[in-house]
């Protein structure tokens, strides 16, 4: 839990040079919207741009993310949010104090704060309408597919999409969480195989932040094998894995699927 997490354990998470940028971060009161998880914390930082951290505890074990360029290792930012929670913890709006304050709003101001969002954030109508005439599982290849639809001849940064598949990755929990488990395996399954298009062309002008691909390679072959009708859509599958593990990138990005694979019966070399 992130109460065990101490002033000693900041210092010795990275080095005196980063340790010394997070502290400034911190003491600015440059972290934001914090937010303590089951496993850990969330912030995001406001340091030469706006950035989104997220620190696991496992044991006695601390791992960060942030969108950054250093992506997985220690970076200041990752600290700041550290030292929010040692000095702060206070600060942090914990999953259940934000999950009771939600179930304590009535249900017709709920829906507005949802259509409200909905206006900003247009993507989001999709969690809840399918487009009109339109099956359900074309639309989200449809919706993935305009997130990389940009010109061929141009480089893009990585982080501009980044947003977008935040949003489309918790439609796939909401998919799951319907007992729709084919239609967010094929969303998952649509970013995994365009992003890895996207790096054998070579049209990023910098990597992906560090594991990135990586775990969204985890997250399709844990939707894929936790399916409790995997039998029935075992074709589909097996033709999905074998056109991810086609890529030229796939290796260099950490994406193995060794799990699928053995129980499909497939030589992922």
């Amino acid at each position: 839990m992130p109460s065990r997490i101490t002033p000693i354990d900041v210092k010795a998470f990275a080095n005196p040079e980063i340790y010394r940028k997070g502290e400034q971060i911190f003491e600015n009161d440059l972290v934001r919207y914090r937010f303590q998880t089951h496993y850990g914390l969330q912030a995001t930082v406001r340091s030469k741009g706006k950035f989104r951290v997220e620190m696991i505890v496992d044991g006695e074990q601390l791992f960060g993310r942030c969108t950054c360029h250093i992506g997985s290792t220690p970076c200041e930012h990752q600290v700041a949010t550290l030292l929010s929670w040692v000095s702060e913890p206070q600060t942090f709006i914990s999953y259940q104090a934000l999950r009771k304050s939600i179930r304590q709003k009535d249900k017709s101001t709920l829906i507005d704060v949802l259509i409200n969002l909905i206006e900003v954030f247009p993507e989001l109508s999709h969690f809840f309408v399918s487009t009109p005439g339109l099956d359900e599982i074309v639309a989200i290849r449809e919706d993935v597919a305009s997130i990389f639809d940009f010109p061929h001849s141009e480089k893009i940064d990585p982080k501009e999409i980044i947003e977008p598949f935040q949003i489309l990755y918790v439609r796939t929990k909401m998919l799951r969480n319907e007992g729709k488990w084919t239609h967010a395996r094929i969303l998952l399954f649509e970013l995994l195989n365009r992003t890895l298009a996207l790096l054998d062309s070579g049209q990023t002008y910098e990597p992906f932040q560090e594991n990135f691909v990586a775990e969204l390679g985890d997250d399709y072959e844990d939707i894929a094998i936790s399916d409790p009708d995997f039998d029935e859509h075992r074709g589909e599958v097996q033709k999905e894995v074998q056109e991810i593990l086609d890529h030229e990138s796939v290796n260099a990005e950490g994406v193995f699927l060794e799990q699928l694979c053995e129980r499909l019966g497939v030589d992922e070399t």
